[in-house]
């Protein structure tokens, strides 16, 4: 029996004991295969399915955490009853919950100057898209040639002068991000979530979190020793996720299953 053969009898067993679960899961790279251009990552019909499923079940609550903006986010997965976390986690909202961090909402026209900023400059560079979000902006680098790199940078170096502010600056996969520099991560999402869920209720409560990027590792060190945690990507390093899925096919087979036993249903 395979480790997510495991995980979905070991889930079911617990939730048919009385306890409840917190099923949190990035987007891009877990939901769906990385792709060229991030506005064609749309999630496929199947799984939507199993996700719906989920998140109708009573003892399940379903989150989405995402360095998305958060309507972008909901509109891409369509789960009504879920909870979703954009730009990181600084924006969260759910059913009776609603979250803004105050640090970054005070940077917001700073972002906001960046992003225009950036989008006038990016007309100048072949194949670089400025992705404006509430709490940041990301700069898409997939389809600049690689002698335009230095300008992608030069352009948001001076774009970030000129404007000023306590920003973080970061590297993804094609991408780069600018949020407000404040002590929050995905981890600090997760565990926020995590603590408004479990005043609500009674019941026990186990987390599990899936995600492939460096910046899901947050929250695989906060939930150590205190849930379960998967690393998607057979040929990413070391992470400090208890477990690991090859690919997004392997996240869909797990959503299906315990979907099929809990969801629609099932044991639970």
């Amino acid at each position: 029996m395979s480790d997510a053969s495991c995980l979905v009898t070991w889930l079911i067993d617990w939730m048919a004991g009385g306890g409840s679960l917190l099923l949190l899961t990035d987007y891009d790279g877990t939901l769906t295969p990385i792709v060229d251009r991030p506005d064609e990552a749309w999630l496929a019909e199947a799984t939507r399915n199993d996700l719906q499923a989920l998140a109708r079940s009573p003892r399940i609550h379903l989150a989405f955490v995402s360095g998305r903006d958060l309507a972008d986010l909901r509109e891409r997965i369509g789960v009504r009853e879920a909870i979703y976390a954009g730009c990181h986690g600084l924006e969260i909202e759910g059913p009776g919950l609603r979250f803004r961090h105050p640090g970054a909402e005070a940077q917001q026209e700073t972002l906001n100057a960046i992003s225009r900023e950036l989008s006038l400059r990016a007309s100048t560079v072949p194949g670089m898209r400025v992705e404006p979000k509430r709490f940041g902006l990301a700069v898409h680098y997939r389809h600049v040639k690689r002698d335009q790199m230095q300008r992608v940078e030069m352009e948001l170096a001076r774009a970030i002068q000129q404007t000023g502010g306590r920003l973080k600056v970061f590297h993804g996969s094609a991408v780069i991000e600018i949020q407000p520099q404040v002590g929050w991560n995905k981890g600090d999402c997760v565990l926020w979530i995590r603590d408004v869920i479990q005043r609500a209720s009674s019941a026990p409560l186990m987390v599990l979190y899936l995600g492939d990027d460096w910046t899901d590792e947050h929250a695989f060190e906060t939930l150590a020793g205190q849930g379960i945690t998967i690393k998607v990507g057979s040929d990413a390093p070391a992470s400090r996720a208890g477990y690991r899925l090859p690919d997004v096919a392997g996240v869909r087979k797990l959503l299906s299953a315990l979907a099929d036993r809990a969801g629609r249903g099932g044991d639970a």
